[in-house]
């Protein structure tokens, strides 16, 4: 049997603040809450789970979970229309890291923004064909 990549863990230090975040500002529907542990369907086949750091340390006494200043992560999320994308997420109070930007060298649009708990986003899209 072939690994087939389900899901994406990202520990997380408070839980209300990241759910609001991931479902109220992105957007995502969340599809089972757990408490200390929330999965967010991104699409038909994948999920992004959301995991109390302090729960996955207790679950996972063993293991050292101590993740290292700065970015621990980058989440690409893809997007019809990335202007309009944005200009909605600026009008809930989302601050971007960077503009939209053109990056011929890619085929893409981008714009990148922190989760509150400084993990880097980045949506992008296509290039319109007016530029």
């Amino acid at each position: 049997m072939a690994l087939e990549l389900t899901h994406t863990w990202l520990l997380v230090a408070d839980m209300p603040r990241a759910v609001s975040f991931y479902r109220d500002t992105l957007g995502l529907e969340v599809g089972s809450d757990l408490g200390q542990y929330v999965e967010l369907q991104a699409n038909d086949h994948f999920y992004l789970a959301l995991f109390e750091q302090s729960a996955m340390q207790l679950g996972e006494p063993g293991i050292a979970i101590n993740p290292a200043s700065g970015q621990r992560a980058t989440f690409a999320f893809e997007v019809e229309s990335l202007d309009s994308f944005c200009a909605g997420l600026r009008a809930k109070g989302a601050v971007f890291t960077s503009d939209e930007t053109n990056h011929p060298e890619w085929g893409l649009r981008t714009a990148f923004l922190l989760d509150p708990d400084g993990n880097l986003l980045c949506l992008y899209g296509r290039i319109p064909s007016d530029e």
